[in-house]
Protein backbone atom coordinates (compact mmCIF):
# COMPACT_ATOMS: atom_id res chain seq x y z
CA UNK A 1 0.00 0.00 0.00
CA UNK A 2 1.36 3.17 -1.21
CA UNK A 3 1.25 6.73 1.57
CA UNK A 4 0.70 10.05 -0.03
CA UNK A 5 2.74 12.20 1.42
CA UNK A 6 2.94 16.26 0.67
CA UNK A 7 5.62 18.22 -0.61
CA UNK A 8 7.72 20.95 0.61
CA UNK A 9 6.22 22.77 -2.32
CA UNK A 10 2.63 21.91 -1.24
CA UNK A 11 3.21 23.61 1.92
CA UNK A 12 4.94 26.67 0.65
CA UNK A 13 1.96 27.49 -1.64
CA UNK A 14 -0.54 26.73 1.13
CA UNK A 15 1.08 28.84 3.43
CA UNK A 16 1.17 31.58 0.85
CA UNK A 17 -2.68 31.55 -0.32
CA UNK A 18 -3.44 31.51 3.61
CA UNK A 19 -1.25 34.69 4.22
CA UNK A 20 -2.83 36.14 1.28
CA UNK A 21 -5.77 35.57 2.49
CA UNK A 22 -5.21 36.99 5.60
CA UNK A 23 -4.41 40.59 4.44
CA UNK A 24 -7.57 41.65 4.37
CA UNK A 25 -7.84 40.79 7.71
CA UNK A 26 -5.11 42.24 8.98
CA UNK A 27 -5.88 45.53 7.53
CA UNK A 28 -9.53 45.21 8.99
CA UNK A 29 -8.04 44.74 12.45
CA UNK A 30 -5.48 47.50 12.18
CA UNK A 31 -8.46 50.11 10.59
CA UNK A 32 -9.62 48.96 13.61
CA UNK A 33 -7.48 49.58 15.89
CA UNK A 34 -6.57 53.30 14.30
CA UNK A 35 -10.46 53.99 14.97
CA UNK A 36 -10.85 52.70 18.57
CA UNK A 37 -7.70 55.30 19.86
CA UNK A 38 -9.20 58.00 17.45
CA UNK A 39 -12.37 57.62 19.33
CA UNK A 40 -10.53 57.36 22.93
CA UNK A 41 -8.65 60.67 22.11
CA UNK A 42 -11.86 62.28 21.10
CA UNK A 43 -13.49 61.22 24.01
CA UNK A 44 -10.48 62.65 26.42
CA UNK A 45 -10.44 65.69 24.50
CA UNK A 46 -14.14 66.97 25.18
CA UNK A 47 -14.45 65.70 28.81
CA UNK A 48 -11.36 67.94 29.16
CA UNK A 49 -12.91 70.86 27.39
CA UNK A 50 -16.07 70.52 29.34
CA UNK A 51 -14.41 69.90 32.64
CA UNK A 52 -12.46 73.34 31.88
CA UNK A 53 -15.08 75.21 30.46
CA UNK A 54 -17.69 74.15 33.36
CA UNK A 55 -15.30 74.74 36.05
CA UNK A 56 -14.64 78.44 34.57
CA UNK A 57 -18.63 79.04 34.21
CA UNK A 58 -19.22 77.91 37.96
CA UNK A 59 -15.78 78.60 39.69
CA UNK A 60 -13.91 81.38 38.70
CA UNK A 61 -15.62 85.08 38.79
CA UNK A 62 -16.31 86.88 35.99
CA UNK A 63 -13.72 89.55 36.61
CA UNK A 64 -10.68 86.84 36.96
CA UNK A 65 -10.94 85.70 33.05
CA UNK A 66 -9.55 88.36 30.78
CA UNK A 67 -9.89 88.94 27.39
CA UNK A 68 -7.07 87.08 24.56
CA UNK A 69 -5.88 84.47 22.63
CA UNK A 70 -5.59 83.40 24.87
CA UNK A 71 -6.96 84.62 27.48
CA UNK A 72 -5.55 85.25 30.91
CA UNK A 73 -6.45 84.48 34.79
CA UNK A 74 -5.58 88.05 36.68
CA UNK A 75 -6.29 89.36 39.89
CA UNK A 76 -3.51 91.64 41.13
CA UNK A 77 -5.22 94.65 39.52
CA UNK A 78 -8.73 94.25 41.39
CA UNK A 79 -9.37 96.99 43.98
CA UNK A 80 -8.16 95.90 47.37
CA UNK A 81 -11.78 95.32 49.07
CA UNK A 82 -13.48 93.05 50.74
CA UNK A 83 -15.67 91.54 47.54
CA UNK A 84 -12.54 90.40 46.23
CA UNK A 85 -10.67 89.82 48.95
CA UNK A 86 -10.46 85.75 48.00
CA UNK A 87 -9.50 86.50 44.81
CA UNK A 88 -5.35 86.33 45.04
CA UNK A 89 -2.57 85.76 43.69
CA UNK A 90 -2.16 82.34 45.16
CA UNK A 91 -5.48 81.67 44.03
CA UNK A 92 -5.23 82.19 40.35
CA UNK A 93 -1.76 80.51 40.54
CA UNK A 94 -3.95 77.60 41.70
CA UNK A 95 -6.84 77.87 39.06
CA UNK A 96 -4.34 77.95 36.56
CA UNK A 97 -2.47 75.48 37.60
CA UNK A 98 -5.70 72.59 38.38
CA UNK A 99 -7.25 73.67 34.64
CA UNK A 100 -4.60 74.10 31.92
CA UNK A 101 -1.11 72.50 33.79
CA UNK A 102 0.75 75.60 34.01
CA UNK A 103 1.73 78.67 36.74
CA UNK A 104 4.19 80.79 34.34
CA UNK A 105 2.94 84.21 35.42
CA UNK A 106 3.16 86.97 32.30
CA UNK A 107 2.70 90.01 32.26
CA UNK A 108 -1.18 89.69 31.84
CA UNK A 109 -1.45 87.11 34.15
CA UNK A 110 -1.59 83.61 33.75
CA UNK A 111 -2.19 82.38 30.64
CA UNK A 112 -4.81 80.02 30.04
CA UNK A 113 -3.28 77.65 27.66
CA UNK A 114 -1.58 74.22 28.51
CA UNK A 115 -0.78 70.49 27.99
CA UNK A 116 -2.34 67.61 29.64
CA UNK A 117 -1.03 63.42 28.66
CA UNK A 118 -3.67 61.06 28.59
CA UNK A 119 -2.70 56.79 29.72
CA UNK A 120 -1.76 56.49 26.63
CA UNK A 121 0.68 59.22 26.43
CA UNK A 122 -0.61 61.16 24.16
CA UNK A 123 -0.42 65.21 25.05
CA UNK A 124 -3.16 67.73 23.99
CA UNK A 125 -2.88 71.06 24.24
CA UNK A 126 -5.31 73.38 25.97
CA UNK A 127 -6.25 77.04 25.05
CA UNK A 128 -8.96 78.93 25.99
CA UNK A 129 -9.50 82.23 24.02
CA UNK A 130 -11.65 84.79 25.60
CA UNK A 131 -13.94 87.69 24.25
CA UNK A 132 -15.24 90.71 25.98
CA UNK A 133 -18.60 91.56 24.77
CA UNK A 134 -18.75 95.31 25.90
CA UNK A 135 -22.32 97.18 25.75
CA UNK A 136 -22.16 100.25 23.72
CA UNK A 137 -25.61 101.48 23.84
CA UNK A 138 -26.69 104.05 26.01
CA UNK A 139 -29.53 105.43 27.66
CA UNK A 140 -30.52 107.88 30.47
CA UNK A 141 -33.82 105.81 31.19
CA UNK A 142 -35.38 102.64 30.22
CA UNK A 143 -37.60 102.55 26.98
CA UNK A 144 -41.38 102.18 27.28
CA UNK A 145 -44.03 101.86 24.83
CA UNK A 146 -47.51 100.36 24.66
CA UNK A 147 -47.66 97.40 23.19
CA UNK A 148 -51.29 97.01 21.70
CA UNK A 149 -54.61 96.94 23.07
CA UNK A 150 -55.31 93.76 21.42
CA UNK A 151 -52.74 91.55 23.69
CA UNK A 152 -52.98 88.52 24.13
CA UNK A 153 -55.47 87.51 21.17
CA UNK A 154 -53.09 89.49 18.67
CA UNK A 155 -48.80 89.53 18.42
CA UNK A 156 -47.81 92.68 20.45
CA UNK A 157 -45.83 95.57 19.15
CA UNK A 158 -42.17 95.39 19.65
CA UNK A 159 -39.54 97.85 20.14
CA UNK A 160 -37.26 98.07 17.39
CA UNK A 161 -34.12 96.13 17.21
CA UNK A 162 -30.67 96.69 19.10
CA UNK A 163 -27.68 95.04 18.14
CA UNK A 164 -26.83 94.29 21.48
CA UNK A 165 -28.45 92.03 24.58
CA UNK A 166 -31.07 93.91 26.29
CA UNK A 167 -33.58 93.19 28.64
CA UNK A 168 -37.65 93.85 28.31
CA UNK A 169 -40.76 92.48 29.96
CA UNK A 170 -44.18 93.96 30.47
CA UNK A 171 -45.27 95.69 33.89
CA UNK A 172 -47.56 94.30 36.14
CA UNK A 173 -51.06 95.69 35.24
CA UNK A 174 -52.88 98.48 36.97
CA UNK A 175 -55.48 96.12 37.96
CA UNK A 176 -52.68 94.37 40.58
CA UNK A 177 -52.52 97.38 42.54
CA UNK A 178 -56.28 98.15 42.78
CA UNK A 179 -57.38 97.79 46.95
CA UNK A 180 -60.04 95.54 46.23
CA UNK A 181 -57.10 92.52 45.47
CA UNK A 182 -55.97 92.92 49.15
CA UNK A 183 -56.73 89.99 51.44
CA UNK A 184 -57.18 90.91 54.85
CA UNK A 185 -56.03 87.95 56.76
CA UNK A 186 -57.06 86.51 60.21
CA UNK A 187 -54.99 87.82 62.79
CA UNK A 188 -56.04 84.95 65.07
CA UNK A 189 -56.55 81.21 64.63
CA UNK A 190 -60.25 81.60 66.18
CA UNK A 191 -61.05 84.49 63.81
CA UNK A 192 -63.63 83.77 61.36
CA UNK A 193 -64.93 85.64 57.96
CA UNK A 194 -61.25 86.31 56.99
CA UNK A 195 -58.79 83.91 55.16
CA UNK A 196 -56.44 81.86 57.38
CA UNK A 197 -54.09 80.47 54.78
CA UNK A 198 -53.14 81.22 51.22
CA UNK A 199 -55.12 78.52 50.51
CA UNK A 200 -57.99 79.44 51.63
CA UNK A 201 -58.25 83.04 49.20
CA UNK A 202 -60.89 83.55 46.51
CA UNK A 203 -60.39 82.09 43.52
CA UNK A 204 -58.92 84.21 40.60
CA UNK A 205 -57.10 86.40 43.76
CA UNK A 206 -53.45 84.47 43.73
CA UNK A 207 -53.83 83.60 40.38
CA UNK A 208 -49.78 82.82 38.70
CA UNK A 209 -48.41 86.46 36.78
CA UNK A 210 -47.88 84.02 33.76
CA UNK A 211 -51.19 83.74 33.36
CA UNK A 212 -52.33 86.99 34.60
CA UNK A 213 -53.12 88.83 30.82
CA UNK A 214 -55.72 85.54 29.66
CA UNK A 215 -57.42 85.62 33.35
CA UNK A 216 -60.59 85.30 32.92
CA UNK A 217 -61.78 87.09 35.16
CA UNK A 218 -59.46 90.00 33.61
CA UNK A 219 -61.13 89.47 30.33
CA UNK A 220 -64.35 90.63 31.81
CA UNK A 221 -63.16 93.51 33.42
CA UNK A 222 -61.07 94.61 30.57
CA UNK A 223 -61.79 98.00 28.97
CA UNK A 224 -63.13 99.34 32.50
CA UNK A 225 -61.37 101.86 33.10
CA UNK A 226 -61.90 102.03 36.92
CA UNK A 227 -58.96 99.50 36.98
CA UNK A 228 -56.87 101.41 34.05
CA UNK A 229 -56.58 97.59 32.13
CA UNK A 230 -56.24 98.43 28.56
CA UNK A 231 -53.16 98.26 27.26
CA UNK A 232 -50.13 96.76 28.52
CA UNK A 233 -46.97 99.06 28.90
CA UNK A 234 -43.76 96.61 28.10
CA UNK A 235 -40.25 98.75 29.47
CA UNK A 236 -36.78 97.78 27.93
CA UNK A 237 -33.34 98.30 29.63
CA UNK A 238 -29.73 98.22 28.34
CA UNK A 239 -27.26 95.98 29.96
CA UNK A 240 -25.52 99.16 31.33
CA UNK A 241 -28.52 99.89 33.14
CA UNK A 242 -28.91 96.79 35.05
CA UNK A 243 -24.87 95.94 35.93
CA UNK A 244 -22.00 97.32 37.43
CA UNK A 245 -18.82 98.73 35.72
CA UNK A 246 -15.87 96.03 35.45
CA UNK A 247 -13.08 97.45 38.00
CA UNK A 248 -9.92 96.62 35.95
CA UNK A 249 -11.12 98.33 32.59
CA UNK A 250 -10.11 102.19 32.16
CA UNK A 251 -11.57 102.97 29.11
CA UNK A 252 -15.46 104.16 29.43
CA UNK A 253 -17.05 101.83 26.65
CA UNK A 254 -14.62 99.21 27.00
CA UNK A 255 -15.80 98.93 30.95
CA UNK A 256 -19.41 98.14 30.24
CA UNK A 257 -18.56 93.94 29.57
CA UNK A 258 -22.09 92.12 30.89
CA UNK A 259 -20.67 88.97 28.64
CA UNK A 260 -17.62 87.22 27.99
CA UNK A 261 -17.39 84.90 25.07
CA UNK A 262 -15.25 81.78 26.08
CA UNK A 263 -13.69 79.17 22.77
CA UNK A 264 -11.86 76.76 24.06
CA UNK A 265 -9.54 73.93 21.87
CA UNK A 266 -8.52 71.01 22.49
CA UNK A 267 -5.53 69.80 19.56
CA UNK A 268 -3.73 66.75 19.80
CA UNK A 269 -1.62 64.25 17.16
CA UNK A 270 -2.72 61.12 16.50
CA UNK A 271 0.82 60.41 14.45
CA UNK A 272 2.88 57.73 17.03
CA UNK A 273 6.09 60.22 16.62
CA UNK A 274 4.42 62.97 17.43
CA UNK A 275 2.29 62.21 20.56
CA UNK A 276 4.20 64.37 22.71
CA UNK A 277 4.17 67.50 20.42
CA UNK A 278 0.16 68.34 19.37
CA UNK A 279 1.22 71.67 17.96
CA UNK A 280 3.04 70.17 15.04
CA UNK A 281 1.45 70.14 12.03
CA UNK A 282 2.87 67.49 10.53
CA UNK A 283 1.33 63.90 11.36
CA UNK A 284 -2.46 63.30 11.70
CA UNK A 285 -3.67 66.34 13.98
CA UNK A 286 -6.77 66.46 15.29
CA UNK A 287 -8.98 69.33 17.12
CA UNK A 288 -12.22 69.98 18.77
CA UNK A 289 -13.99 73.17 19.85
CA UNK A 290 -16.62 74.01 22.52
CA UNK A 291 -18.08 77.87 22.84
CA UNK A 292 -19.83 78.91 26.05
CA UNK A 293 -21.13 82.67 27.53
CA UNK A 294 -20.30 83.52 30.62
CA UNK A 295 -22.35 86.45 32.43
CA UNK A 296 -21.46 89.06 34.67
CA UNK A 297 -23.73 88.09 37.43
CA UNK A 298 -21.10 88.79 40.17
CA UNK A 299 -22.63 92.40 40.02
Amino acid sequence: MKKKAISFLEIIIAVSVMAIAMIPIFGMLSRQTVETDKNASQAFAINKATEVLNTILDNVSFVAIREGNPGYIRVDDLPKNDKYSELDDSWARKMASMLFNSTSKEANGYPCRGIVTDSKGISYLIHLRVEDVVSTTKHSKPERMKIGGGFPDVPPDDFNEQSEINFSFLKNPTILSSPEWTQTFAETPDETGKPFTELELLKGVSESQVNFYTDEILNLLKGNTKYGYVNPTAERYTARMVMSKVPYKVEENMSWCPFKRLIIQVQWNLEPNYYSDPENPKGNTQRIHLIAIKGDIDS
